[in-house]
C-alpha cells in the first residue's frame, strides 16, 4: 500500500532589534530537515526568505495556499510580528509553532522566542473563528527530547491521514445478515474522513469473473499459499476459486484505484459456491491491501488507517471472550487473518467450524491460525466515522484455550494509554454500543493513533469503567 507523503512547509520571522543568532539556526535546521525528509518520508517545502515585514507575509501566504502544505511549520528564531504570522497561517489548516532556549540566562532577552510562540499559539486558537487552526508545539535544538520524537509522530501520523483523505473503499457485495449495527452512511464518512465509498461490484460479479481466470494465471499465488498451508477436511478446489477471487479482486483494485476492500463473504457466497471469504480477505491483507468481513465498512477503513501508519498487514476480529481472572482476552474470528500473523510459518485451511458438530456442512475455507507474540493495537472509527477507540496489548504464547479460526489470548490491556480490565474494556464497548468488529495490527501505535486522530477532527468514545450499577454523568 502506498502511503502519502505530507508536504511540510518550514518558514520563519524575524523582527529588527532581536539578535540574529536564531536566524543562524534557522539554516541550519532547514539543512537537518532536508535531511529528515527521506528518512521520516515527507516533502519538505523550503521557505528559505525569513518575513519581515507584511509584504513579505503576503507573498508568502500566496505561495503557500499554491504549495498545498498539509503541515506548516514556523519556526520562532526570534519575535515575530503577530499580523504576520496572521496573514501565513490563513491557508493551512495545521501548523506547527517551534520556539528555542535563549542563548543567555540575563541580561536583555535576546530572542523572546517562546514568549512569541505562546503569542502565535493564541492566534491560532484565538483570531480564526470558526475554523480554529490544529496547532502542535515544538521546543529546542533538532534533537531535543522536545523537537525530534514530537515531530516523527507528527510526520506519521500526517502521512496517515493524508493517505486516508481521498481513498476509496470498495464494498463488494451487501452486509452480512443481521450486521445492521455496521450500517453507514457514505456522504457522512465523506464529509467526516474524506474517504469515497464504492459499490459498483457484487458477489455475483466477482464469482462470474473468477470463474473466467485460467489455472495458470493464479499459479504463483496459489504456490505461495499452498507451501504455507495444509488442508484439512477440504477439496484443493475450494482453495483455488478462492485465490481465482483473491486475483479478480486484486485487479479491479488496481483498475479502479480501490485502496481497501469491504467484502460480503457470508451469505452469498456460501449459498452460490458453498464458500466463504476467508482465504480471499487473508491474501488481500497479505499483500496489502486491507480487506474487511462481512462488508464492514468502518471496520474496513479502520484496517486501512491502521495499515498507513504501521504498513503492517491488518486483520479485522470479533471479542468473544473476556477472561477477569487473568485479565486477557481472547481476540478471534472465522479465519482470515493474513499468514503473516500466524505463531508457525504454516496454518492450516477447513470447513466452517459449524461442521464441528454437522458434518454434512462443507462450507469453507477457513484458515485456523494462532497469533505469534507480538504487541497489538486494536483502532475502530464510529458513530458514522465522528468519533474512535483503540486498546493496545500483547498476545501471550498461552495454553488457554481457545476456538478454532484466527485468534490469540491478549494480555496488558490498555484503553486509550490507560491500563484497564477487560471488564473495564467490555462495559465502554457495550455501555457506548460499539460496533462489534474489532480491526487489528501486530504492533502498539497508540501515541500516533492519538495524533492521528487529533489531525482527522475525531472525537474519542468516553471510557466508562465496569460498575456493578448505572451512572449518569
Amino acid at each position: 500500500m502506498e502511503i502519502k507523503k505530507a508536504n511540510i512547509g518550514f518558514i520563519a520571522g524575524f523582527m529588527e532589534g532581536f539578535s540574529d543568532e536564531g536566524i543562524k539556526k534557522f539554516h541550519e535546521y532547514r539543512k537537518t530537515l532536508k535531511e529528515w525528509s527521506g528518512k521520516l518520508n515527507f516533502n519538505l517545502i523550503d521557505y528559505r526568505e525569513v518575513i519581515k515585514d507584511l509584504s513579505g507575509a503576503i507573498k508568502a501566504r500566496e505561495q503557500i495556499k499554491k504549495d498545498g502544505i498539509d503541515f506548516l511549520l514556523i519556526f520562532h528564531p526570534a519575535y515575530i510580528n503577530g499580523t504576520f504570522i496572521y496573514e501565513i497561517m490563513k491557508p493551512v489548516e495545521n501548523v506547527g509553532l517551534w520556539a528555542i532556549e535563549e542563548t543567555r540566562k540575563s541580561g536583555p532577552m535576546p530572542l523572546a522566542s517562546f514568549v512569541n510562540m505562546e503569542q502565535n499559539a493564541g492566534i491560532a486558537k484565538h483570531n480564526f473563528k470558526g475554523t480554529k487552526k490544529k496547532v502542535k508545539w515544538f521546543y529546542g535544538d533538532t534533537g531535543s527530547r522536545y523537537f525530534k520524537p514530537r515531530f516523527e509522530i507528527t510526520v506519521r501520523a500526517l502521512n496517515a491521514a493524508c493517505s486516508l483523505k481521498g481513498s476509496r473503499i470498495a464494498q463488494i457485495g451487501k452486509l452480512a445478515d443481521g450486521h445492521i449495527n455496521h450500517m453507514v452512511n457514505p456522504r457522512e464518512i465523506y464529509k467526516n474522513l474524506g474517504v469515497d465509498v464504492i459499490r459498483d461490484y457484487e458477489i455475483e460479479d466477482v464469482i462470474k469473473m473468477a470463474e473466467s481466470v485460467k489455472d495458470g494465471e493464479i499459479e504463483k499465488y496459489l504456490n505461495k499459499f499452498m507451501s504455507r498451508c495444509k488442508l484439512d477436511r477440504i477439496g484443493k478446489e475450494k482453495i483455488i476459486f478462492s485465490v481465482k477471487l483473491f486475483y479478480v479482486i486484486k485487479n479491479l483494485c488496481k483498475e479502479n484505484h480501490y485502496n481497501a476492500v469491504a467484502f460480503s463473504c457470508f451469505p452469498k457466497l456460501g449459498e452460490i459456491k458453498d464458500m466463504l471469504g476467508c482465504v480471499v480477505n487473508s491474501l488481500l491483507n497479505s499483500y496489502g491491501i486491507p480487506a474487511g468481513c462481512e462488508a464492514d465498512v468502518l471496520g474496513t477503513i479502520s484496517m486501512l488507517a491502521l495499515n498507513y501508519l504501521t504498513g503492517k498487514e491488518v486483520a479485522l476480529m470479533d471479542l468473544p471472550v473476556f477472561d477477569p481472572e487473568d485479565n486477557t482476552l481472547l481476540l478471534w474470528h472465522c479465519g482470515s487473518a493474513p499468514i503473516e500473523m500466524a505463531k508457525n510459518d504454516c496454518i492450516t485451511c477447513q470447513r466452517h467450524y459449524w461442521s464441528e458438530t454437522d458434518d454434512s456442512i462443507t462450507l469453507g475455507p477457513i484458515e485456523d491460525i494462532e497469533f505469534r507474540e507480538s504487541d497489538i493495537t486494536v483502532f475502530r472509527i464510529c458513530s458514522e466515522s465522528e468519533s474512535y477507540y483503540y486498546f493496545t496489548g500483547k498476545i501471550n504464547d498461552t495454553e488457554k484455550d481457545s476456538f478454532k479460526g484466527s485468534r490469540g489470548w491478549v494480555g496488558d490491556i490498555k484503553l486509550f494509554m490507560e491500563p484497564a480490565g477487560t471488564m473495564d474494556l467490555a462495559n465502554t464497548l457495550l455501555v457506548n454500543g460499539l460496533p462489534h468488529h474489532f480491526p487489528m495490527v501486530m504492533e502498539n501505535i497508540g501515541k500516533y493513533l492519538e495524533e492521528f486522530a487529533y489531525w482527522m477532527g475525531i472525537r474519542k468514545v468516553k471510557r466508562v469503567d465496569y460498575q456493578d450499577f448505572l451512572y449518569s454523568e
